[in-house]
């Protein structure tokens, strides 16, 4: 009895090892990944001009190399996504993609100051990897931040960034239920969207005094 016990706590010991080496490459690749967009970060801003072309140019660098703009596309429309024909989906994804750098180059001055530090990463089931870290601003004029970086690390394919969480609260989420809402204010039509971030993105920039 002791002999078979033995051997099957041997057989589960080798059948999980596999699972274990897997889910610790995923961690090391969606830390990696993490650290590395940060430095990216930091080396465009310790050379920053202002420029706000070249922060456009940045910025879609940076969710070109980093960023799964394909599944984060698809994720923000919701159900609806299933429902857009071809022409409504590229469109969409052009307009999402140009507000969201946009939204981004508008608020770039506020990364001045602030300084990043890495914390522990941890498999979340077979496809994402959570890396935590925290901003903290060198001035002292705003609190120290959480932040979460969810990084899909699937099987066969690079680790991408998928979505962030600033203390807890989940940003690809949030915008999938603000796109959501308005089609449903629509009632259903996957258009209303498209006119939503368009009217946006065509929106005057109104900056303070």
């Amino acid at each position: 009895m002791f002999r078979r016990h033995l051997i099957a706590m041997m057989v589960a010991a080798v059948a999980m090892l596999p699972l274990s080496v897997t889910a610790d490459a995923r961690v090391t690749g969606a830390s990696t990944l993490i650290d590395t967009m940060i430095a990216d970060l930091e080396a465009f801003l310790a050379t920053d001009t202002g420029d706000t072309d070249a922060r456009a140019a940045e910025i879609d660098r940076v969710l070109s190399t980093y960023f799964d703009m394909d599944s984060i596309t698809r994720f923000s429309a919701g159900q609806y996504w299933r429902a857009a024909d071809d022409t409504q989906k590229g469109e969409y994804g052009t307009l999402f993609r140009d507000v969201l750098c946009g939204t981004i180059v508008r608020n770039f001055d506020q990364l001045n100051g602030l300084v990043y530090t890495p914390g522990e990463a941890t498999a979340k089931g077979d496809k994402f990897v959570i890396v935590s870290g925290t901003f903290t601003d060198t001035t002292g004029q705003r609190p120290a931040v959480a932040i979460s970086w969810r990084v899909l690390t699937r099987e066969g394919t690079a680790p991408k960034l998928f979505d962030i969480e600033i203390e807890n609260l989940s940003l690809l989420v949030t915008q999938k239920q603000e796109n959501v809402a308005v089609i449903r204010k629509n009632k259903g039509d996957f258009g209303a969207l498209i006119d939503a971030m368009r009217a946006r993105l065509e929106a005057p920039v109104h900056t303070g005094s």
